[in-house]
C-alpha cells in the first residue's frame, strides 16, 4: 500500500476526504483487507488517544489567554520593525577598502618599475675567490654586496 493511499484514509478517518475521493475509499474499504486492516489500527489509535488525554485547565478565560498571545505577537513585530540605531559601516567595507587595496597595489607597482638610480650593480660576484680550497671534488662561487657589506661563499662537493 502506498504512502498517498496510506494517508487518504487516514484523511477518510478524520472526516477531511473530499465527497470525489470518498466513494473510491469505501470502495476500497469493502474489498482490501489490508486497507481495511489499516484503516481499523488507524481508528482504534484515534479513540484510544481521544479516551486518554488529560483535560487541560487554564487559569485564565479562554479570552485572556490569546489577548495575551496576540500582545505577545505585536511587541515582537514592533521590536522586529524597529530601526537599528546602531552605526553603519558598510560603506567602509563597500568602498574604501576596496579603492585602499588598489592604491597599494598601484604604489607597489610604481616602486617596482622605478629604474635603478645608479649605475652601480647592486651585488657582483667575487673575480677571485678569497678562500682556496685544495681538494679536487668540490666547487667554490662567492657572492660580494659592498652596500651590504657581506661576502657570501658556496661551497659544493660533486
Amino acid at each position: 500500500m502506498n504512502r498517498e493511499l496510506q494517508l487518504k484514509l487516514q484523511a477518510h478517518l478524520d472526516g477531511e476526504l473530499p465527497a470525489a475521493e470518498l466513494r473510491e475509499i469505501t470502495e476500497l474499504l469493502a474489498h482490501d483487507q489490508e486497507a481495511k486492516a489499516l484503516y481499523m489500527e488507524l481508528q482504534a489509535i484515534r479513540d484510544l488517544v481521544r479516551g486518554n488525554e488529560s483535560a487541560l485547565k487554564l487559569t485564565e478565560s479562554r479570552e485572556f489567554y490569546w489577548s495575551k498571545i496576540a500582545r505577545e505577537i505585536d511587541r515582537t513585530e514592533r521590536t522586529q520593525s524597529a530601526p537599528d540605531r546602531s552605526y553603519d559601516f558598510s560603506w567602509l567595507r563597500r568602498w574604501v577598502l576596496p579603492v585602499g587595496g588598489v592604491a597599494v597595489l598601484g604604489g607597489l607597482l610604481a616602486i617596482a618599475l622605478q629604474a635603478p638610480t645608479s649605475s652601480r650593480p647592486l651585488f657582483r660576484l667575487a673575480d677571485k675567490p678569497d678562500i682556496e680550497t685544495t681538494a679536487d671534488d668540490t666547487s667554490m662561487i662567492s657572492f660580494r654586496s659592498e652596500s651590504e657589506g657581506i661576502s657570501v661563499v658556496w661551497i659544493s662537493s660533486h
